[in-house]
């Protein structure tokens, strides 16, 4: 079944249904750059400002909701995520200068694939009962609650592309589908990695730690935030090796793989979150190594 994922996972992305309206949008105030050029539900894309200096913008915002921007390459950056459940049609973009200039762009989202798949509940938190399902949905509210509060930082924590967790990458469960537990559907918000019983598993860049500790769901889980919005979640791990409020660069141990929390087998998932909004960490990646 895993590997059906897989499967399914590499055709939902080889057949992408969401495009930017104009990969390059032009104003008086400077030039919007897109990347990637075709975006769908549950991704990431990168918005370049050029012919603007980053001490003459104001604030940067997404269907009106405030995204930081931070300087690469010299020039005013935003990374942004489009959720998972976002509204078919048109969203905007809009940059605000201090001298009250203002460019705005768009962007057009169709409906991602809908993919859904049974999925049962261990032993270890009360097995496939009524009961259980019911209790898993409480805590996984309540565990969600503490990751929503997870310190995000407006200015760039990191100055290197992002590079991934584990010295092998192969993916075990996609991001995106709904995992259907009884009478509850949970969308799988990260994605899961191949990972043996105390796999290392490593900073995704620089930043700071704001959460390590053991939960019921996902297990022991490190959460560092690399500024810029982004914040990564590696979950179910056997052991960490980091603690709160520690600094980390990329490629620091922060932990080992493991089977710990709302998990069957030893596995490294992975969750990644722009602004607080969860999008596929493969994507990600991509928009730094393209």
């Amino acid at each position: 079944m895993k590997n059906r994922f897989l499967l399914v996972y590499l055709f939902v992305v080889g057949t992408l249904v969401f495009a930017l309206s104009d990969p390059r949008v032009f104003a008086h105030g400077g030039e919007f750059v897109f990347t990637p050029a075709l975006v769908m539900q549950g991704e990431p894309f990168m918005v370049v400002v050029k012919g603007t200096d980053i001490r003459d913008v104001k604030k940067l915002t997404f269907d009106g909701k405030r995204i930081p921007v931070f300087v690469r390459n010299g020039k005013p950056t935003a990374l942004i995520g489009v959720d998972l459940s976002a509204r078919a049609g048109k969203h905007t973009i809009r940059l605000e200068t201090l001298d009250l200039d203002r460019v705005d762009g768009s962007v057009l989202v169709q409906v991602r694939r809908r993919i859904t798949a049974p999925l049962g509940i261990p032993a270890k938190l009360g097995g496939n009962t009524k009961v259980a399902q019911e209790n898993l949905v409480t805590v996984l509210s309540k565990e969600n609650g503490v990751l929503a509060r997870v310190k995000i930082t407006d200015p760039a924590l990191f100055k290197e592309a992002f590079s991934v967790p584990l010295e092998t990458m192969f993916v075990t469960d996609a991001y995106g589908y709904s995992r259907e537990t009884g009478s509850y559907s949970i969308p799988h918000k990260g994605t899961d990695f191949r990972a043996s019983l105390g796999t290392p598993v490593k900073a995704i860049n620089d930043g700071v730690v704001r959460l390590a500790r053991d939960f019921t769901v996902y297990g022991k889980t490190v959460a560092v935030d690399h500024g810029g919005g982004v914040v990564s979640f590696s979950m179910h791990l056997s052991k960490l090796a980091v603690k709160e409020g520690q600094k980390v660069v990329r490629g620091d141990l922060i932990g080992f793989s493991g089977d710990s929390g709302y998990a069957e087998k030893p596995h490294l998932h992975l969750s990644i979150r722009l602004s607080g909004v969860s999008i596929d960490p493969l994507k990600f990646f991509a928009l730094f190594n393209p």
